[in-house]
């Protein structure tokens, strides 16, 4: 029996990073319920992170939930695909035209010949 050399292909995440808007009150206290609602905080980027593997229900409330908090408290908000980390037990982006899709924005901005990141 042979062993295939081939990698495994990446499994793929969506990635939002949203900047809470400094506010005082109650608004503030809002818009962090929002945020931890769909997401978590990562203190060594001072953002809070959202992750979507998959376009299903869990997906369509959190992205909902990140368009109220940027709507709402002018939250900023961005997506990034990022391959997914290791032990993620979530659903990830692996077949498909959307894995292609987000495949192919993360190789943006990489130079001709230079090697994926992960």
């Amino acid at each position: 029996m042979t062993s295939s050399s081939r990698k495994a292909s990446p499994r793929w995440l969506l990635e939002a990073t949203c900047h809470a808007t400094h506010d005082n009150g109650s608004a503030w206290h809002a818009q962090l319920e929002l945020l931890c609602s769909v997401g978590f905080f990562d203190p060594s980027r001072d953002v809070w992170v959202v992750r979507i593997g998959a376009l299903n229900a869990d997906a369509l409330t959190a992205l909902n939930t990140l368009y109220e908090a940027a709507s709402r408290y002018r939250t900023q908000i961005s997506f990034t695909p990022v391959a997914a980390p290791p032990g993620w037990q979530a659903p990830t982006f692996e077949d498909g035209e959307l894995a292609q899709l987000v495949a192919a924005a993360a190789d943006q901005g990489r130079r001709l010949g230079q090697l994926p990141a992960a």
